[in-house]
């Protein structure tokens, strides 16, 4: 160990760490590629790059960075030592650059957890300015000293800590990289044991750290940027801690569904290079080994492998695993697996209970409690209804160019929410459906795949996709490719649709786009004075002014499927829609101070006949909704002539929530009972959790004061009920008492065909059959 000790040529030198602790990249042994590999995290994806055996950030912009994932700093005392080497991807002498960069250490995040601290940690400062300055810290108590970088291309930083007397003494040397000559060195005798306890990165050019999520902004250490390089990074010290098992990749996390005998699973990879193995095995557990029964190649843009395997054994629980091989350039491989279990149909249990998950800002990612909330619950399949993410997720805003940087960008987002929820998804089906977020809208009016005239506000009220089509079909195959065949066609500019039918433990669902073929409202609508097009804030709105002819919720081929669905009963007792939002305007205050707005044409009450026409279909079925989309936790009583005359819908609180909504009728403050919508729907509430108009300060405190938490809808097939149940964030649902008030709420299959009988038909005996389905038809127009 002392020899490693030496190799690191750190000074002051220390005492050798467990072998335990030592860290060393093979960046040198790594296929170029984007991804740095399973033990590290970038900041962001698409700025870092493998080029040539080394690590490159190729964007000259402030706060990059790349961390380790598994080694940090214990909240022990002891010594730490760490070297690298680097300089400008560009070239040339160091001095003749801009910026900074070097090391972070015990970086943590307002959660304190090694996931948080990635996202939205800061931490001690160690590193080489290009005007020629080594620097530690950016506090009161920061010290920097000259260097002498001559025409260095390439110098080694060696950082060491010593604690003594509660405190440490720092060191960080800078050498030429190549003779190993001293540039220069800094010290520091005062740095609080505090600061070194936490996640360990490599940054480039410092700089503030991304707002987001009401945190807030660090000041920036260098106004100019470069692009740097690294290489060799050697972490060791009897203060670091070694977590193998947080290593990350190159099998991120899957989904699956079960469907008609059909095993449809994504499996989500890193986004690996061209010199990389990219064919992954599906994999099940015969004769006491591993037999393949499906290969897949990953897809270039989403960065998916996806397997369909027909004829699928639906009676058992089956094990399986993901097997991918990954190859350094010396020719040694490792096998990297993922491995879960594929529950049978659980056709003979009484209940079938579906989580309903919807709207992840990631303020409090990883999400830990929202996960454990999941997992207790345990529920047979999970939903998430859109908004798995947003633009600022993961802070550095978006990249809308459109090249492969885009999808590198929406990838970390998307890996976030994977990373949140593998260990539930591994062993479950799910199914996931993209929202306006997830393609980097604030509201889409789809307008069945139309592109949008630009990349503002008003672009999105006019209109189709801002992203390019290629883009949009890339989320829409990270997140739906492992769903049952869906019946769509490729629309405008040949953008993928994804809604269909899923039949699991006997119920049948409706998996719905309401927002791809949604018509926009600005040019069709009476112009409105608020200075948007989908906001009215006039008190004298007529809703029926914006009820024109022509305009489209789901689509017609949409509406002919949901038509379809709703009288095919094969395998199937109870049925239910998922979709993106609900189909009624219940929010009235909207926004961080909860202004009151008239009326939303972002929200599915709109355009009413359409919105009318599709709530038919779901009545006929007896269909329940499931939804997410409004931050608003509710359950409502759909009416379309007179109140609660068609179905029930739910929907789910926000995980994270990034915009609050409440509901309040203008003249009471009642929250259950019959209302009537901004667009003039008969609405009844039975449940409802607004916010609190001041959250508190703390980042898990404020999500639960804004209604952010959990939902489960349970399906009890003998007794022919649906049960909703929803939980703040925090609260353990395991325990009694501890949903939201109103919670849960039991209805009837019956109540989602509530309206008055105008007539009875004869009453009928059926024999010879367990599962009789009914279908009554009008003679005069064939309609059922």
């Amino acid at each position: 160990m002392a020899a490693v000790t030496a190799v690191l040529g750190v000074a002051p030198q220390l005492p050798a760490a467990a072998a335990s602790s030592e860290f060393r990249s093979q960046w040198n042994l790594t296929p170029d590629r984007p991804w740095p590999g399973r033990e590290f995290w970038s900041n962001p994806l698409q700025d870092w790059r493998i080029v040539g055996g080394r690590l490159e950030c190729i964007n000259a912009a402030a706060a990059r960075n790349v961390h380790v994932l598994t080694r940090d700093l214990a909240a022990t005392a002891g010594t730490v030592s760490m070297r690298v080497t680097l300089g400008r991807v560009d070239g040339g002498p160091i001095k003749a650059g801009r910026g900074a960069a070097g090391f972070s250490l015990g970086v943590q995040g307002p959660l304190r957890e090694y996931r948080n601290n990635l996202i939205f940690g800061t931490g001690f400062a160690a590193g080489l300015r290009a005007s020629g300055e080594l620097f530690l810290g950016d506090d009161g108590g920061a010290r920097a000293a000259t260097v002498a970088l001559g025409d260095a291309a390439g110098v080694t930083l060696e950082f060491a800590a010593v604690h003594a007397g509660g405190r440490y003494r720092v060191s960080l040397v800078a050498r030429e990289a190549i003779s190993g000559r001293t540039l220069g060195e800094v010290v520091r005798d005062d740095v609080p044991a505090a600061a070194l306890v936490g996640n360990l990165a490599l940054s480039a050019n410092y700089g503030a750290v991304v707002a987001v999520g009401g945190l807030q902004a660090r000041p920036g250490m260098a106004e100019q940027s470069d692009r740097w390089w690294f290489s060799d990074w050697r972490i060791a010290g009897t203060k670091v801690a070694a977590h193998e098992d947080r290593a990350f990749g190159p099998l991120w996390f899957n989904h699956y569904t079960l469907h008609d005998g059909i095993l449809k699973m994504t499996g989500q990879l890193a986004p690996l290079g061209q010199s990389d193995v990219r064919t992954a095995r599906f994999q099940v557990r015969r004769g006491g080994a591993w037999t393949t029964l499906s290969e897949a190649t990953m897809d270039p843009a989403a960065r998916t492998v996806a397997f369909r395997i027909p004829g699928w054994d639906d009676r058992a629980d089956t094990r399986y695993r993901l097997a991918l091989t990954l190859r350094l350039t010396d020719g040694s491989t490792t096998e990297h697996t993922l491995d879960g279990t594929v529950r049978r149909d659980p056709i003979d249990r009484r209940e079938l209970a579906v989580a309903d998950i919807a709207c992840n800002a990631h303020f409090a990612f990883p999400n830990t409690a929202a996960a454990a909330a999941i997992a207790k619950l345990n529920p047979d399949l999970v939903t998430f209804v859109g908004d798995q993410y947003y633009e600022s997720t993961g802070g550095f805003g978006v990249n809308r160019s459109g090249a492969d940087a885009s999808y590198l960008d929406v990838l970390r987002k998307w890996a976030m929410h994977g990373w949140t929820w593998r260990d539930i998804l591994r062993d479950r089906p799910a199914i996931s459906l993209p929202d306006d977020h997830d393609v980097y809208h604030g509201n889409l009016w789809g307008e069945g795949g139309a592109k949008a005239p630009g990349f503002d506000g008003r672009a999105e009220s006019l209109g189709g996709y801002k992203m390019t089509a290629d883009f949009v079909n890339a989320v829409h195959r990270m997140q739906t490719s492992h769903h049952p065949d869906s019946p769509a066609r490729p629309g405008k500019q040949g953008i993928t649709g994804y809604y269909g039918p899923l039949t699991y433990g006997r119920v049948s669902f409706a998996l719905l786009a309401d927002r791809q073929y949604k018509s926009a409202p600005d040019g069709k609508v009476p112009p409105t004075t608020s200075g948007r097009a989908d906001h009215v804030n006039d008190p004298n709105f007529d809703p029926r002014t914006a009820d024109l002819p022509g305009l489209e919720l789901l689509g017609a081929p949409q509406m002919e499927f949901l038509h379809a669905w709703t009288t095919d009963w094969r395998g199937a007792d109870m049925k239910a829609v998922v979709s993106q939002t609900i189909f009624t305007a219940m929010a009235t205050h909207h926004g961080p101070q909860l202004d009151f707005l008239v009326a939303d044409y972002d929200t599915n009450a709109w355009p009413q006949t359409a919105r009318n026409a599709a709530l038919r279909e779901l009545r006929r079925a007896y269909a329940f909704h499931l939804a997410g989309d409004q931050h608003l936790p509710a359950v409502v009583h759909y009416g379309i002539d007179t109140h609660r005359d068609a179905g029930l819908a739910f929907a789910s609180p926000a995980i994270n929530n990034l915009y609050s909504r409440r509901f309040r009728s203008q003249s009471e403050t009642r929250f259950t009972g019959d209302f009537r919508d901004s667009f003039g729907h008969p609405l009844t509430v039975l449940a409802c959790a607004n916010p609190k108009e001041t959250p508190r300060a703390g980042v898990l405190e404020a999500e639960v004061d804004k209604s952010a938490g959990v939902g489960l809808v349970r399906f009890d097939k003998v007794a022919r009920t649906i049960t909703i149940e929803c939980w703040p964030l925090l609260a353990d649902p395991t325990q009694p008492g501890t949903q939201f008030p109103g919670w849960p709420v039991v209805v009837s299959q019956l109540d989602n065909h509530a309206r008055a009988a105008s007539a009875h038909l004869p009453e009928l005996t059926i024999t010879g059959s367990a599962r009789p389905v009914l279908e009554v038809v009008e003679e005069a127009t064939g309609e059922t």
